[in-house]
C-alpha cells in the first residue's frame, strides 16, 4: 500500500555508508576508510568517519590521487596517521574500528544504503572480515538499498520493485548489471540530475559522499514505489 512506502516511513532508519580501499580488486583490496551516517527520514542523526591502519597499506597511485591519499606521508610516518586532503586522521587497528562498526551495520532495526555497495563495498566488508579471521557474513544483504540500481530501475521507467527483501536484493543486481549509453548512473550524474549542491573537490572522501548520497537516495524515493 502506498502508505507503506519508504518515502512516508518517518520511523525506518537507516545507515548510508561507504569504503575507500586500495584499489578496486573485489578479492583482497583492503579498506583503509570506513564512513557511515545514521539517518531517521531527512535528518542525519551521527557521522562516523573512521581510518583503519594497515602498516603494509599498497595503495594504488590511481587511487590515491582519487581519494587524495598522501602517499609520502604514509611512507614516512610510524604514528599510525593517514594525510588525507591535506589532513592528518588517527588510524585504528581493523578490530577497533570493526568493533564500533559491526554493532550498527549488522543491527537489523537499519536498512543499508549506499551507491554500488551491491557492485563493491560488499565485497570489501568481506575482505576486511576475512582479514580479521572472523568469516564471511552476508547475513545484512536483505537490507541493502544501492542507489546505483534504483538510478538504473528509474532510467528503465521500472520503478515498483517486488516489496519482498529477498527479491528486491535480486532485482537491485539486475539494475545494477543494466548499461546503455546515455543513461549515466554515477553519484557525480545523479547529483546534477537532482540538483543537489556540491563540491566536486570533496567528492570520493567517505563521509562527504554518503552525506550527498543520502540526499540522493531522499529524491530517489519520490522516482520509485519502494
Amino acid at each position: 500500500m502506498k502508505n507503506k512506502l519508504l518515502r512516508f516511513d518517518k520511523q525506518q532508519k537507516f545507515i548510508d555508508f561507504d569504503t575507500e580501499t586500495e584499489g578496486l580488486n573485489l578479492v583482497d583490496s583492503r579498506p583503509w576508510q570506513v564512513s557511515w551516517i545514521i539517518c531517521q527520514g531527512d535528518k542525519v542523526i551521527s557521522t562516523h568517519n573512521r581510518f583503519i591502519w594497515w602498516p603494509d597499506l599498497r595503495i594504488s597511485p590511481e587511487a590515491a590521487r582519487i581519494t587524495k591519499f598522501d602517499i609520502n606521508h604514509f611512507k614516512r610516518t610510524s604514528n599510525k596517521t593517514y594525510k588525507v586532503g591535506g589532513k592528518i586522521y588517527q588510524a585504528q587497528s581493523p578490530e577497533e574500528v570493526w568493533e564500533e562498526f559491526e554493532k550498527y551495520f549488522y543491527d537489523p532495526k537499519y536498512r543499508l544504503v549506499g551507491q554500488n555497495i551491491l557492485g563493491f563495498d560488499v565485497f570489501m566488508i568481506n575482505v576486511w572480515r576475512r582479514l580479521m579471521n572472523i568469516g564471511s557474513d552476508y547475513s545484512f544483504m536483505s537490507r541493502l538499498i544501492d542507489t546505483r540500481a534504483l538510478a538504473s530501475a528509474i532510467h528503465q521507467e521500472k520503478t515498483d520493485p517486488p516489496q519482498e527483501l529477498r527479491e528486491f536484493i535480486l532485482w537491485q543486481y539486475r539494475m545494477v548489471g543494466w548499461r546503455k549509453r546515455g543513461k549515466k548512473v554515477s553519484q557525480l550524474s545523479l547529483l546534477k540530475h537532482y540538483d543537489i549542491p556540491f563540491d566536486e573537490s570533496k567528492l570520493h572522501d567517505g563521509l562527504y559522499d554518503i552525506m550527498k548520497n543520502y540526499e540522493i537516495f531522499r529524491k530517489q524515493l519520490f522516482d520509485i514505489d519502494l
